[in-house]
């Protein structure tokens, strides 16, 4: 018999203010800035986006795979990027060449439908699915998970897809039970709706420029989900739950003195 569900609040409609500073939280991340402290991570945002996301649309184009494919030091990246190195404790559990598999095989078909109204955000259920099949692919017992691990690829590897950045201690503050393979589901529609909630402010948030070895052909596709509002929402739901998170005082001029090099051509 299944566990009963807890019941669960849901994500709140945040102000405009609110959501302002978890958009320039956003962008400090696009930048390869820690917005808690102001200083520069190894990998930006852009950099992630950049490293995964091209290889669906390279092979949608070309029917054949990056040479070299991706991923053992790619993940690796985006682990220490998002700062939760606790993502890949027992490494020697998981099997990267069946989740690099389970990627074309399972994800790809997925991800190719949603090239078909790129303009309209994937179903939240095709997301939870694809949840699903990454996280048995990088397993090698089918007893265990990776949900977590799974969610942080996906966000970055397809944004046509309805995914969120999954987290033990945000899934708790929203009521939720804390193990994830009780709990993605759940979390997954919680954000989907807090969406929803919170469309109308989010809608005038704009991805900033391509950087970081992201190409325009890839930037453009990200640019017509809604990769951009989710990453903002993720930010500001952290932002709420965690009280003592203090933010960066001088970010913004961090941000214009990033963005002002890329414009002059250093980056």
């Amino acid at each position: 018999m299944p566990a009963p569900k807890i019941p669960r609040r849901p994500i709140p409609k945040f102000t405009k203010s609110e959501l302002n500073v978890a958009e320039t939280c956003a962008r400090a991340l696009w930048y390869g800035i820690d917005f808690r402290t102001g200083e520069h991570y190894p990998i930006s945002d852009a950099g992630l986006l950049s490293t995964f996301a091209p290889n669906f649309y390279y092979f949608h184009k070309q029917k054949k795979r990056f040479v070299p494919d991706i991923f053992v030091a790619d993940v690796k990246g985006l682990i220490l990027a998002c700062g939760v190195k606790q993502l890949f404790r027992g490494s020697s559990e998981m099997d990267f060449r069946k989740a690099i598999d389970s990627i074309y095989r399972d994800i790809y078909p997925r991800y190719l439908s949603s090239l078909k109204n790129p303009t309209a955000v994937s179903s939240v259920d095709v997301a939870i699915e694809c949840l699903e099949l990454l996280s048995k692919g990088l397993v090698i017992d089918p007893k265990n998970n990776r949900l977590n691990l799974a969610s942080r690829i996906l966000f970055f590897l397809s944004p046509n897809i309805h995914c969120f950045n999954m987290n033990n201690s945000v899934a708790k503050s929203f009521g939720l039970q804390s193990r994830p393979h009780h709990h993605y589901e759940e979390f997954f529609h919680l954000f989907s709706d807090g969406l929803v909630t919170n469309q109308t402010r989010l809608s005038s948030y704009k991805i900033p420029p391509a950087r970081d070895g992201l190409d325009d052909v890839s930037w453009n596709e990200i640019s017509r989900t809604d990769w951009w509002k989710r990453r903002v929402l993720d930010l500001a739901v952290l932002i709420h739950t965690s009280p003592n998170i203090q933010i960066y005082h001088d970010l913004k001029r961090s941000i214009r003195a990033k963005a002002l090099v890329d414009v002059k051509g250093f980056s």
